[in-house]
């Protein structure tokens, strides 16, 4: 029996092949063939016993001259991917199945594109009965919620929870830019993890792909950023002499852009430790070097983010190289130390940064019931904002910001939370009231000492925190400084006896704050103390 014919990668004599280019569809690929007249009988067997005495070693290899990436596939996806694209109403599949993660990404056609001067936010696999928040606005889903479009510029936060009452809440913070009309918008598409039960990214970029490739097929389905729905948290003021006398800012217009003004993406890239478009924030998360429990660390080991602040909560307000007077200086007044640390050259930090950590730690505290960003709140209010007396004449824009900021916190507490802020440290309210008081004698006496050389940014501070406590005077807390240190006290069964208050004896340098006049030794230490130097 005849060997069979083998064609080779290479000519024998006399019998060069014909080269014959494929047509369209047989993959562009050259292939080699013999017209059948080329072989006789005597070139078949010449050619039989050719291979069989040449050595195996020897032998040329066969190899394809194509692979199966030569083969083109028609269509925007690779050849071998699959995808459901009419489900039948048996079927069990909740989302389409999505092309590999190897597929290169392509930008966007045009007509996928919504350039309408908002970014969208897409919430992928969104269970139905869930509470979603976005900024001022809270309401609770009957069914899936798609997301939000038309977001203005300025920094957003966007949370959910399962429901009202969980105990947990997952969020991101996204930041939109001031765009032209012919800009197209920006697509976020964040997914709801059933096993982890959080608000994450897409489990792969083919899946974001894709729900940005349907977005045409949903836009209109999504919520309007301005949307006010009746189950919202949002509260209707109504108008009235008290609410005609409040700042502009203040209105339910501009409130969230004063609360976020000083939030950019740097702030938020410092403060996460990672460098992203959109900012996962949750329940769980803790401050850096806070310490926790043992029992805590073991139950959250792990899904916990660390949040790091430019002024941790308890850390000490004095350079660690500052001595004498100056540490004492720092002591009472670390406005010199807040400075130096805000302005280090190289820091890449700016001054307006303690305005945006102050409304993170509020927004993200109060808004996912995050209590390590609320002790963070308390620490800056009551032993760093209301104790830096000097950024008033130093640096009046930057109190100016601090004090409407906080004023609008306090305004977004009532009008916007169910809940009070004043409720989560029952202990901070008095050391907080204690530190308004005195920082309004310190500043009134600061701004009185300028005289005619105010600046007009100088007299806008004393006119914010003007308007700050007459809110606060409204609700029943007044800053004015008389206020009684001794007398007479009624006791519950009439007796009238003489007391004096401590709650200023730091202030006023009274009881175990009193300087006291010691006699010190030839080397200057306090004289009597027990010395263990010989």
């Amino acid at each position: 029996m005849p060997a069979a014919r083998i064609p080779l990668p290479y000519s024998l004599p006399d019998l060069d092949p014909q080269n014959i280019r494929s047509r369209p569809g047989n993959c562009g690929l050259t292939v080699k063939t013999y017209a059948p007249s080329s072989f006789d009988s005597t070139t078949d067997s010449l050619l039989t016993k050719s291979i069989s005495s040449t050595p195996v070693s020897a032998r040329p290899s066969l190899k394809s001259t194509g692979s199966i990436d030569d083969l083109p596939a028609i269509g925007a996806y690779p050849l071998g991917s699959l995808r459901v694209t009419d489900p039948t109403e048996d079927s069990d599949v909740d989302t389409p199945l999505t092309v590999p993660d190897a597929m290169d990404e392509s930008p966007l056609k045009s007509e996928n594109v919504f350039p309408t001067g908002g970014d969208v936010l897409i919430l992928d696999d969104l269970p139905a009965s869930f509470t979603v928040g976005c900024d001022t606005m809270s309401f609770s889903t009957k069914k899936s919620f798609p997301g939000f479009r038309d977001i203005p510029p300025g920094a957003h936060l966007i949370w959910v929870a399962p429901s009202e009452l969980t105990s947990t809440r997952s969020a991101y913070w996204i930041f939109t830019p001031e765009r032209k009309e012919s800009e197209p918008a920006e697509v976020y598409v964040k997914q709801w993890d059933r096993f982890n039960e959080l608000l994450s990214d897409p489990a792969t970029q083919a899946e974001e792909r894709f729900q940005k490739q349907r977005l045409h097929q949903f836009y209109d389905s999504l919520s309007p950023y301005q949307l006010r729905a009746a189950a919202s948290g949002v509260l209707s003021i109504p108008f009235t002499p008290e609410t005609e006398q409040l700042p502009s800012f203040l209105s339910n217009l501009n409130i969230w852009n004063q609360l976020t003004s000083a939030i950019n993406p740097n702030l938020l890239n410092r403060i996460t430790g990672t460098k992203q478009k959109t900012w996962q924030v949750t329940t769980l998360d803790r401050i850096a070097g806070e310490i926790s429990l043992a029992e805590e660390a073991r139950l959250y080991a792990s899904g916990r983010s660390q949040l790091r602040f430019t002024f941790p909560m308890d850390a000490p307000l004095i350079n660690a190289t500052a001595t004498g007077m100056e540490r004492t200086q720092q002591a009472l007044d670390p406005t010199t130390f807040v400075l130096s640390v805000l302005e280090e050259p190289g820091s890449g930090r700016q001054l307006d940064d303690l305005v945006g950590e102050l409304s993170f730690a509020f927004l993200t505290g109060m808004h996912l019931g995050n209590y390590s960003c609320l002790e963070q709140w308390w620490f800056y209010t009551t032993k760093l904002i209301f104790r830096c007396y000097g950024l008033a004449t130093s640096r009046p824009q930057l109190a100016l910001n601090l004090i409407r900021t906080f004023h609008a916190q306090l305004v977004y507490n009532d009008r916007h939370l169910e809940g009070d802020i004043m409720d989560t440290s029952p202990g901070s309210v008095s050391r907080l009231q204690k530190a308004l008081v005195t920082y309004k004698v310190r500043l009134d006496e600061a701004l009185l000492h300028l005289g005619d050389g105010i600046t007009p940014d100088q007299h806008e501070v004393g006119t914010a925190f003007a308007a700050l406590e007459s809110w606060l005077w409204r609700r029943g807390w007044d800053l004015r400084g008389q206020y009684v240190r001794s007398g007479s006290y009624m006791l519950e069964d009439g007796e009238m006896v003489e007391a004096e208050l401590s709650d200023f004896e730091d202030e006023d340098e009274r009881g175990e704050f009193a300087p006291v006049v010691v006699e010190l030794d030839r080397s200057g230490n306090e004289a009597g103390l027990v010395s263990w130097n010989r």
